[in-house]
């Protein structure tokens, strides 16, 4: 009489565990795979967000390029300065500059703007020129533990109130690097994410808006008429100075694009004196020489 447990049932049983174990293992495989899954979202929007930031980075700059200085930030999260919100800190004005609204966050960006950047190509290059400073100011945690001046920061909250004080922006009060991108006060801060800190930030150096939008040539004026003439900025509407007949060659530092006319009296007044080339000129390039007959 041959055993109730016969090799086939023994067969039989080694399946039924195998397949538990494998379940098992498929179980283990999908409980990981869903972690996975959540880091892989949670970096693919963290990486969405940096696109976006050094894109409307680069659209400030061609902005500043274009127009001799940066645009102002909107008061409120519509997009536009158009309505008579305009100022130095606030929201990213994406409408105005026809970028997206928002972040992967679906957050309009904090952005704020040198408030010494924000009258015209001339007013902008002067104060650079000076050493910009000023509002906003920026700690970077890969350098310095003090703040600078920068031409213009942007800031995205991150997915969440890491901080736990009801704003979405946070704020590093302790430790080497400090700052808060709620207002900026007294500094925005760049710093890697932490488990109180989960902001994104990038920021546009002076140097850098220089280099885009200042071009400056040496004027000579040299003159021989036998009066004192008046070397006069039209694009800014002011005297680079006055030349007494028979002095030495005076030079002037002035920006390219900058319309200039010799005049025989103060301020823009009286006549425009004959010269070679004649004015009023159109001066770029890195130099120019006028003469006064």
């Amino acid at each position: 009489m041959k055993h109730p447990f016969t090799a086939s049932s023994r067969t039989a049983g080694f399946t039924l565990i195998e397949i538990a174990i494998v379940l098992v293992i498929v179980g283990m495989l999908a409980g990981g795979g869903t972690s996975l899954l959540g880091m892989l979202t949670v970096r693919k929007a963290r990486n969405e967000s940096i696109e976006y930031l050094n894109a409307c980075r680069e659209t400030l700059i061609s902005y500043a390029s274009l127009y001799g200085r940066l645009p102002l930030a909107s008061a409120d999260a519509d997009g536009t300065i158009s309505d008579g919100d305009g100022a130095s800190s606030g929201f990213f004005p994406y409408l105005d500059l026809k970028m997206m609204p928002t972040d992967s966050y679906k957050r309009v960006l904090r952005y704020a703007a040198n408030s010494n950047l924000g009258t015209d190509r001339a007013a902008s290059c002067t104060a650079i020129r000076a050493t910009l400073s000023g509002a906003p100011g920026v700690v970077d945690a890969d350098g310095s533990t003090s703040s600078f001046s920068v031409a213009a920061v942007l800031v995205s909250a991150g997915p969440a109130d890491a901080d736990s004080d009801g704003n979405v922006l946070d704020l590093i009060a302790s430790g080497s690097h400090q700052g808060d991108n709620t207002d900026g006060t007294p500094n925005y801060l760049r710093h890697p994410p932490n488990d109180t800190f989960d902001d994104l930030a990038v920021y546009i150096g002076d140097h850098e808006i220089y280099d885009r939008i200042c071009e400056y040539l040496v004027l000579a004026v040299n003159n021989n008429s036998g009066s004192t003439v008046h070397v006069y900025d039209q694009t800014e509407g002011s005297d680079l100075g006055s030349i007494p007949s028979g002095g030495l060659p005076s030079r002037y530092d002035i920006l390219s694009g900058t319309r200039i006319e010799i005049r025989s009296a103060a301020g823009g007044g009286g006549l425009i004196v004959s010269s070679t080339p004649p004015t009023p000129i159109l001066l770029a390039g890195k130099g120019h020489t006028i003469d006064i007959p």
